[in-house]
């Protein structure tokens, strides 16, 4: 990975929290720190699902949750708010929106087929091993994420003082 991206996959978690407003200040819109604390809502879900395609569904859920966090950030960031953006897809505006997130836009968009087939009820759509990979994955980029909101909310040098 390039210098300064972010998915770099951090601590291993194997039970994400992130807790209410953990490394949130006002810096940092209101909506990104509310996607953050309901894709860690989702997750805490996910964990508790004893079926492999309902986790996994909660799972992606909490993603697009944290990818809708990235972009409200990075809109902020940028002091630019798009009005309508030529695409819905949440994962091609979280990479639009800071490409060092272009690696967790591709993993998860390369999943979106899964969840469609969990969500259309299609038997063994998605098995144990990979749902909880999927799982982990997911709490590494809530993390990335995270750390994501946490840089935003420090003030740049020289501001302020």
């Amino acid at each position: 990975m390039a210098n300064g991206q972010v998915a770099s996959r951090g601590p291993r978690r194997t039970s994400p929290t992130l807790g209410p407003s953990a490394c949130i200040d006002h810096a940092t819109s209101a909506r990104a720190a509310t996607l953050l604390r309901k894709a860690d809502d989702l997750l805490s879900g996910a964990a508790g699902a004893g079926d492999p395609g309902e986790r996994f569904r909660l799972a992606y859920l909490a993603a697009l949750r944290g990818a809708g966090a990235v972009v409200a950030a990075a809109e902020l960031r940028s002091g630019i708010r798009s009005r309508r953006p030529a695409t819905r897809n949440a994962w091609a505006l979280m990479a639009r929106a800071d490409e060092s997130f272009a690696v967790w836009a591709d993993y998860f968009a390369d999943r979106s087929a899964t969840r469609t087939a969990v969500e259309a009820g299609v038997a063994q759509a998605v098995g144990a091993d990979e749902s909880g990979a999927f799982y982990d994955e997911v709490g590494h980029f809530l993390h990335d994420v995270e750390g994501y909101l946490d840089a935003e909310a420090e003030p740049e040098v020289g501001v302020g003082g």
